[in-house]
């Protein structure tokens, strides 16, 4: 008796998203799904990193009766790199919370409109979040707490995830002038 291997919804759906990222994406197609790749690959290496992380200080905590001090904020910060680079990704994949129920019913030129608009508006925040980190984990000349690290290493996180969502916008906005489908 033999079975067919019938991939689960998560793999098919991941299969559709990485031919719709290659039919639809134009010319930067493959430069948006290595940098797609590259942010899934860390995120996966830093949530491992996090549980990882907890069960040492678990193991640390409970069975030897020695807390480790640093684990809490390692953690913390590998939560805010997940947090910001799993926001690229989804912006993406446009898997990011949205409201389609009123541009969907309206017609292909108004929706093409609403689609700009919002693309344009999360590009402006984009921006802001490029222009305020630089500066701000420019100007921080403090260490973490308790690791023994400059602050402007966690906090380049948000101009360097604000960068990789701005280079996702251009692409869509591009995409949708050039009449693409997202």
């Amino acid at each position: 008796m033999t079975h067919e291997y019938v991939p689960s919804q998560a793999l098919q759906r991941e299969a559709e998203i990485s031919t719709m990222g290659n039919k639809k994406t134009g010319s930067n197609g493959n430069m948006l799904l290595t940098i797609e790749e590259i942010l899934v690959n860390a995120c996966a290496f830093m949530l491992a990193g996090m549980a990882l992380i907890t069960l040492i200080a678990v193991f640390y905590r409970y069975v030897l009766g020695n807390a480790l001090s640093w684990t809490e904020e390692l953690t913390r910060y590998l939560m805010i790199f997940v947090g910001l680079f799993g926001t690229a990704v989804a912006l993406r994949r446009d898997e990011h919370v949205g409201f389609t129920m009123i541009v969907e019913k309206l017609p292909p030129a108004l929706q093409k409109a609403a689609n700009l608009i919002n693309y344009v508006s999360v590009g402006i925040f984009c921006w802001i979040m490029v222009y305020n980190g630089f500066k701000w984990a420019s100007w921080t000349g403090t260490t973490a707490e308790i690791l023994p690290i400059p602050m402007w290493i966690p906090c380049s996180m948000v101009p360097v995830s604000g960068l990789t969502m701005l280079v996702v916008i251009v692409n869509k906005i591009w995409n949708e002038l050039r009449g693409e489908n997202k």
